[in-house]
């Protein structure tokens, strides 16, 4: 009698009711519903980059539009230009000085705010103050300090002290080297908190070995700080290139390529060839290219991460 009384409760639970069925459509619908962005978005931006690649391989203009498929005749265009390699030196110029910089700056104040100072929640929160900022924001701010007159903050305080003013952006010479300035600025705060994270998750026994050793703070610096943060390094070095090589806003913000041609990075060459020039399939082949050339810096990391941890396992 229990037996035949528990089947039939198994079978009435296994039964599912109208209200129940309609529930479960429902919640099936809405699962469908929020899991549709997360696969339309990256389809949309597939679709977007591959049409652009099929774009370099004709002549779209932006007042025509499409009129005839002309191969690598772009590629051939854009590399036979001496304005296009100058744009390429320009953007390497200024990512070969700004990684540099943010990257020892960056150690310097992670070391820095690693250590028990007084107010160190304050000097933490005013450390990421520029993150907080936006990129064209603070570039424009900055441009009002570099103004090359007199009426320039920069330039009223070389006044005050007796020096010359400097052309900062404003001059050809100076042009990129403030640039980088702007961009150790808005970026050091991002390579200082990463380091800093990797800095508070060190291991303690190296240090309590070597100080038993007998080793000073440099060598215990030298010998085990920057070995173990160096998978740090790469990832900060990582995203800090990729993003120095697609310089755009910073630029576009003070100097728009300029004076003349001394700050034109190639981001700022293709806006020029797609919407003042109007030849978009030349603007994007551009894009195109530097895509490429990031992808290049990034396997070059990407190996040397696999290597890294090659020799960490053997």
């Amino acid at each position: 009698m229990q037996a035949e009384l528990a089947l039939r409760d198994r079978d009435r639970n296994a039964t599912p009711t109208p209200g129940r069925s309609a529930r479960e459509a429902r919640e099936k619908r809405l699962a469908w519903a929020l899991l549709l962005p997360s696969v339309l978005i990256p389809a949309l931006l597939m679709l977007t980059f591959l049409f652009g690649i099929a774009m370099t391989f004709t002549q779209w203009r932006l007042t025509t539009g499409f009129t005839r498929f002309s191969g690598l005749d772009n590629y051939v265009d854009i590399l036979t230009r001496r304005d296009f390699w100058h744009a390429f030196m320009m953007t390497l110029k200024f990512t070969a000085i700004d990684v540099p910089v943010e990257l020892a700056l960056g150690l310097g104040l992670a070391l820095l705010l690693n250590e028990k100072l007084k107010g160190l929640r304050f000097w933490r929160t005013l450390l990421i103050l520029p993150l907080m900022t936006p990129p064209v924001v603070g570039s424009l701010l900055w441009k009002v300090i570099m103004r090359p007159t007199g009426g320039g903050i920069l330039n009223h305080m070389l006044i005050s002290m007796g020096l010359p003013m400097q052309g900062f952006l404003g001059d050809p010479n100076q042009a990129i080297i403030s640039l980088v300035v702007i961009d150790v600025w808005l970026y050091t705060p991002f390579v200082a908190t990463i380091l800093l994270a990797g800095l508070q998750s060190l291991p303690r026994e190296p240090y309590e070995a070597a100080l038993v050793d007998g080793a000073n703070a440099w060598q215990a610096f030298r010998h085990i700080t920057l070995p173990l943060l160096v998978p740090y390094f790469i990832v900060v070095g990582f995203f800090r290139a990729i993003d120095s090589l697609n310089v755009f806003d910073t630029i576009y913000g003070t100097t728009s390529g300029g004076p003349g041609d001394a700050s034109r990075v190639l981001n700022m060459m293709a806006l020029e060839e797609g919407f003042n020039w109007y030849n978009l399939s030349t603007g994007i082949t551009v894009t195109v290219f530097l895509w490429a050339v990031c992808m290049a810096v990034g396997y070059i990391l990407f190996r040397h991460v696999q290597r890294e941890r090659q020799g960490g396992a053997a």
